[in-house]
């Protein structure tokens, strides 16, 4: 038989009912300590490497956004331009700017190497012909 006390509305059961026997009590102890062990056992075998490989993911998550993003001039230290504008300055090597790009660059020892092919064909010519005249006479 329950023991109920009203108080402002409520109903209380009887604090004589509120103990637990000791067996339950060492049932509940050796349930919550089963129960620790094992969360203990997944964390240890699982949730540990999971966690790990997260913190490892986010260090190397932070390092690309700072080398995408660029970083500031810091004391001792020159400023590092994000991938973008190390691309847009690639990509202005190879326009044409009116001889200081990468592309003028080129275009300009390609006409030197074909004037230089032009010259060492005359000079071919000219050899050739030489040749030829001290042979006929």
């Amino acid at each position: 038989m329950i023991c109920l006390a009203k108080l402002g509305g409520a109903a209380f059961p009887s604090p004589r009912k509120l103990i637990m026997p000791v067996q339950d009590f060492l049932a509940f102890v050796a349930g919550a300590i089963a129960v620790l062990t094992l969360l203990g056992l997944v964390y240890r075998m699982f949730l540990k490497s999971l966690i790990r490989e997260i913190k490892d993911w986010s260090s190397w998550l932070k390092k690309f956004q700072r080398d995408w993003d660029g970083e500031p001039a810091s004391a001792g230290r020159d400023a590092t331009p994000g991938v973008m504008e190390r691309l847009n300055k690639i990509d202005g090597e190879l326009k044409r700017n009116g001889g200081e790009s990468l592309k003028d660059k080129v275009v300009e020892t390609w006409e030197c190497a074909q004037e230089l092919d032009a010259r060492v064909t005359t000079m071919e010519l000219r050899q050739n012909e030489i040749h030829e005249a001290l042979n006929r006479g």
